[in-house]
């Protein structure tokens, strides 16, 4: 019973920060106004320490988001987490998440920022590893170690930046010999927003509870990178080449993780991989230098993408914790709700029109098109867009339509008021979420013209894949190379490379090192040959002390008198 106050406890004060941030954003976004609270702590030598807060739009929007976010989490766990015995550490621990992504959202220093970014690494290794099983320590394990590289380009950009003689970032200018800084801060963020190559981890993170990951896939720990990212993008303007990395490694990261989830099977890892193309178009569209279309599709992005997962989490609990699509049997009739709900953020995944999803990657399209760009970058985010319809429709299609398993829906239900809530606020997120913050976040005043070509492209791919997706399982078209699906699955091989690949290769040739060197010629010309030869003297010595004491005695005696002869003689 006190686990369950605690979850309540927890819910209800998140939702009052929610509401009393949301407030201070709609303030701050008409008034356009930024407040900043500093206390100065250490003044060293050549850098002054401080600690601020910086409330304006952007951190105060994430906020609200976060916030709205993690309480109704906290609700769906009294349901989902009920019949665990440690709920109040559970509830510890994503409170802990929360507040470590507060530092990294209000506070406009890189040290301070450390210790969030540091925060969420240390909670989601306890939270991945929450089920103790060999899979999710092995689990746990990839994500700390590879957010422990951000953890190095972090401590990198703080010792270039003392120089500067503070440690904030909102007024910070640089050089151009400086350009270091900025890229260690987008190496630090493609280790937390799993870009390629530091991808692997993503995927091996849904060993993790599923409130768990409808938190960190939606609007926390993956989500850190693009706002670091978002924090220096006025820095990275003046950087063309930043430009065109950000967009390279954004296409690449979109288009391997369509593909993945398109040939995958596992229903919270479809949802992973879903959430990995959508973080390649983040920072894709930071390429194009307007950091409000990025903002905008990180928020809108975390409405839909909770609703994803915990909907997902209500079918598995249903399911008996099946995960696999394919055995899975169509709910619709006794969990209306639920499929509801996933249908909603189906379509807001996919970018249908008037969903929240809809609105900022429309506009990504558009301002892709209307700048200077190549065909090969045209192609790169039109085919993402299409592999994201495609598999979706493959989910749906698996989910809801195709005929499974015979089972009992006797005791499948939509589970009660503490799963029904949470899928309804969120539901209502991914409905009106993008048309708000679109009239709130941006000017309509300004007008943008173009050609009709152009504007309709972006709905002709979206509606040419809708098709697609439709007829691919009419004809039941599946893959069976073994092959592709390897190549496919394995993210392009980056998991073996990255995981128990290299760590397998790296323990054999340590293994051989240490037979063939260290226990065999060091140990015989070193330390064992050392002893080997002290204890044949040794042997020789106790030889001649034992079985010859007459010798030595004649000897003894012999030298005694002819010294003593020798001496007499002589004086």
């Amino acid at each position: 019973m006190k686990s369950v106050f605690e979850f309540e406890k927890s819910a209800n004060t998140l939702f009052f920060l929610s509401f009393f941030s949301g407030v201070f954003a709609v303030f701050s976004l008409k008034c356009g106004t930024s407040f900043i609270l500093t206390w100065s702590l250490v003044s060293p030598i050549s850098s002054m320490l401080e600690f601020s807060l910086l409330f304006d739009s952007l951190s105060l929007l994430f906020a609200t988001v976060v916030f709205y976010i993690s309480a109704n989490v906290f609700v769906f766990s009294k349901t989902y987490m009920g019949e665990e015995e440690n709920k109040v550490r559970f509830n510890q621990l994503v409170c802990l998440f929360v507040l470590s992504m507060c530092f990294m959202i209000f506070v406009p220093n890189l040290v301070a920022v450390l210790l969030g970014w540091d925060g969420l690494g240390l909670v989601s290794f306890v939270l991945v590893c929450y089920y103790q099983s060999f899979k999710s320590v092995s689990a746990s394990m990839l994500t700390a170690l590879t957010n422990r590289l951000g953890d190095v380009f972090i401590l990198l950009s703080i010792i270039w930046v003392y120089g500067s003689g503070h440690w904030g970032f909102c007024f910070l200018s640089l050089s151009h010999s400086d350009s270091v800084i900025l890229w260690c801060i987008l190496l630090a963020a493609m280790t937390k927003s799993a870009q390629i190559p530091f991808c692997s981890w993503l995927p091996a993170a849904m060993a993790a509870p599923t409130p768990v990951s409808a938190l960190v896939h939606s609007s926390t720990l993956v989500t850190a990178g693009v706002f670091l990212l978002l924090r220096f993008s006025y820095l990275m303007v003046g950087y063309s080449y930043l430009l065109n990395s950000l967009f390279f490694i954004g296409a690449l990261t979109m288009m391997m993780a369509g593909w993945g989830a398109f040939f995958e099977c596992d229903l919270k890892k479809v949802i992973a991989m879903s959430t990995l193309s959508q973080l390649g178009v983040m920072v894709l569209s930071l390429s194009l230098a307007v950091k409000e279309v990025t903002a905008f599709h990180l928020l809108t992005h975390a409405l839909f993408k909770a609703l994803f997962f915990i909907c997902a989490g209500g079918l598995i609990h249903c399911f008996v914790s099946g995960q696999d699509m394919r055995l899975l049997s169509s709910p619709s009739m006794f969990t209306p709700v639920s499929v509801v709900c996933l249908s909603f953020s189906s379509l807001a995944l996919c970018g249908a029109p008037f969903m929240a999803g809809f609105y900022s990657k429309d506009m990504i399209i558009e301002l892709l098109l209307a700048s200077n760009f190549s065909l090969v970058s045209a192609l790169f985010l039109g085919l993402g867009a299409i592999l994201t319809v495609l598999y979706t429709m493959k989910f749906l299609y698996y989910i809801f339509w195709r005929s499974g398993p015979q089972i009992s829906f006797s005791s499948i239900s939509d589970g009660g008021k503490w799963v029904v809530g949470p899928m309804v606020a969120l539901a209502m997120g991914s409905l009106l979420g993008g048309n708000l913050l679109s009239w709130a976040h941006f000017n309509f005043f300004d007008v943008g013209l173009m050609p009709l070509s152009l504007k309709s492209s972006a709905v002709c791919c979206v509606v040419g894949a809708f098709l697609c997706g439709i007829f691919l399982p009419v004809l039941n078209w599946e893959c069976t190379n073994k092959s592709v699906l390897g190549f496919v699955s394995s993210l392009w091989f980056l998991s073996p490379l990255t995981a128990q690949g290299m760590a397998g290769q790296s323990l054999s040739g340590v293994y051989f090192v240490l037979k063939n060197l260290d226990m065999s010629w060091v140990e015989v010309m070193g330390p064992q040959g050392f002893a080997k030869m002290d204890w044949g003297l040794s042997r020789i010595s106790q030889r001649l002390q034992f079985n010859e004491m007459s010798s030595f005695l004649f000897l003894f005696f012999f030298f005694t008198f002819l010294f003593l002869g020798g001496f007499f003689w002589f004086s």
